[in-house]
């Protein structure tokens, strides 16, 4: 009876000194697990309040609407369908048969208790649903809006929106994704494995690391290297030598949103900003085919308002826009500012600013840049500080800078009324030039309560025409999204943007 044991002792040690191993386990492996590296990394492990979408992209949670990554169209996901006659009295039907990770089952009352505790812990969930109540019976939940709001199964998509079994906390959120949340350590690495009673199908990877970098240099570097199996977004510039190489493979897609400059309307040269012809001379020392060509490297589409493209809710053209030197020092001189010399003052004093920016979107730096070197030709300075966090930075400094570069996902949800009520509207998330027109305001106040898709199409073209035709904020350019990935990766679909779709999907796989 000892000899089996013996035998298999003696194989074992064979095996350890000759450093062997089963043949094709570690090639399983490889092909079972993939490593990913994405740019903005989770600041906490709660999906109700998780200010970048890390857990919903991850796979391993979901909302109850979706997106067709293909058209932006929205679809069903943990809800099969919703229904309302008034645009203020809602139906969701929750789908059937879905598990959550820890094996407990999906219930009309699990989402309703989801819901109400994103809008108690994120205020900026409670302000995007205007939920007055709401009630459940079996896989039906009710809900009844404060006024009318059409936007609602849109406003289902956002990632803080996402479902997980809330009494098993948030320091490991267990959703109901394709891959479950193994571990979640926000600076370092998130750890997934396949979820088998997937309601959707069974996943096709074992296992998925995800990290997040804000360096591009780093996450190419993590390519070449193959550390990472995939990366997202790629700097412009390293698109051509990785399309070179044979091992690795690069998608580049028109994207949901637009890189800008935000003006402060209420900073330190308020004055200014509110002088339309100031604004239209910063607007004319910002080339943006040149901007697109050099420092986009050709990937994206030159813009000048927050809807580009043919989409039903882009405007039409707009008047040619002047650009140049000459052009700008015109405007600054219709403004009543002095020009002399090729330079403008202000009473007789030089105009100085300071300009925000930040490193997770490479090209924003490049973009103040532009700007910092344009405006030194008309003998306006600007200062140009680098941000950590953007957002943070904006909110607590508003009267210490002039202008931000900014890259916000203007056509959200297909209709862009994520945008249009955090980036115009005041109070709005994104409003961090604190916007408040009320041209602009009476048109959001229509828009919100605009029942059918061809009306607020039209008001969402309206909205668009006249942020631009005033200047309030300078769009550039509207960068496509990218990502390379090793040769070996199948069945990855590159997002139009990275907030409102799931990444780490159950078809993707290795081959």
């Amino acid at each position: 009876m000892q000899l089996p044991r013996i035998a298999a002792a003696v194989v074992a040690v064979a095996l350890a000194m000759t450093g062997c191993s089963v043949p094709g386990d570690e090639e399983s492996a490889t092909k079972d697990s993939l490593n990913f590296v994405t740019v903005i990394a989770a600041n906490t492990t709660d999906p109700h309040l998780v200010q970048a979408a890390f857990t919903l992209n991850s796979g391993a949670v979901e909302t109850l609407v979706a997106l067709d990554p293909r058209t932006s169209t929205l679809k069903p996901s943990l809800a099969t369908k919703w229904d309302s006659k008034d645009g203020q009295n809602w139906t969701f039907t929750i789908r059937d048969g879905v598990k959550f990770h820890n094996g407990k089952t999906l219930t009309a009352e699990e989402v309703r208790k989801n819901i109400e505790r994103a809008r108690k812990v994120n205020p900026g969930v409670a302000k995007l649903l205007p939920i007055a109540s709401m009630s459940t019976q079996g896989q039906t939940l009710r809900i009844r809006t404060t006024e009318r709001h059409p936007g609602l199964p849109s406003d289902f998509v956002h990632f803080n929106t996402a479902i997980i079994d809330t009494a098993a906390g948030v320091k490991v959120p267990v959703g109901t994704g394709p891959f479950k949340i193994d571990s979640f350590d926000i600076r370092g690495e998130t750890k997934l494995s396949r979820f088998d009673q997937y309601w959707g199908g069974r996943p096709k990877l074992a296992h998925v690391t995800m990290t997040a970098n804000d360096d591009a240099n780093a996450r190419l570097l993590a390519l070449q290297s193959g550390e990472a199996d995939l990366i997202y977004r790629p700097s412009t510039e390293s698109l051509d030598a990785l399309k070179k190489d044979s091992k690795f493979t690069v998608e580049s897609v028109p994207g949901t949103r637009v890189y800008h400059l935000i003006h402060n309307h209420a900073g330190p040269n308020a004055r200014l900003w509110k002088n339309l012809e100031f604004r239209r001379g910063i607007d004319a020392l910002m080339d943006r085919d040149s901007i697109t060509r050099t420092v986009m490297s050709g990937q994206g589409v030159a813009t000048d308002n927050p809807f580009p493209g043919k989409r039903e809710i882009s405007p039409a053209p707009g008047p040619t826009r002047q650009k140049g030197t000459a052009a700008a020092l015109a405007h600054f001189s219709a403004a009543g500012l002095s020009v002399s010399g090729g330079k403008v003052t202000d009473s007789g004093k030089p105009i100085s600013m300071t300009i925000v920016t930040y490193v997770a979107r490479p090209e924003l730096p490049q973009m103040a840049q532009v700007l910092e070197n344009a405006a030194s030709r008309v003998g306006i300075s600007f200062k140009i500080v680098t941000a950590d966090n953007i957002d943070e930075y904006l909110t607590q400094n508003r009267s210490r800078w002039d202008v931000a570069t900014y890259s916000v996902n203007t056509i959200t949800r297909g209709d862009g009324s994520y945008f249009v009520n955090g980036s115009l509207a005041p109070g709005g998330a994104q409003n961090h030039g604190s916007l408040d027109d009320p041209a602009v305001n009476s048109l959001i106040a229509s828009y919100n309560t605009a029942v059918g898709e061809k009306p607020r199409a039209e008001i969402a073209r309206r909205i668009a025409a006249t942020v631009r035709d005033n200047y309030y904020n300078a769009y550039l350019v509207s960068p496509n999204e990218t990502a390379a990935y090793d040769s070996s990766v199948t069945v990855w679909i590159t997002p139009p943007n990275e907030f409102e779709y799931p990444m780490i999907t159950k078809d993707l796989a290795r081959a």
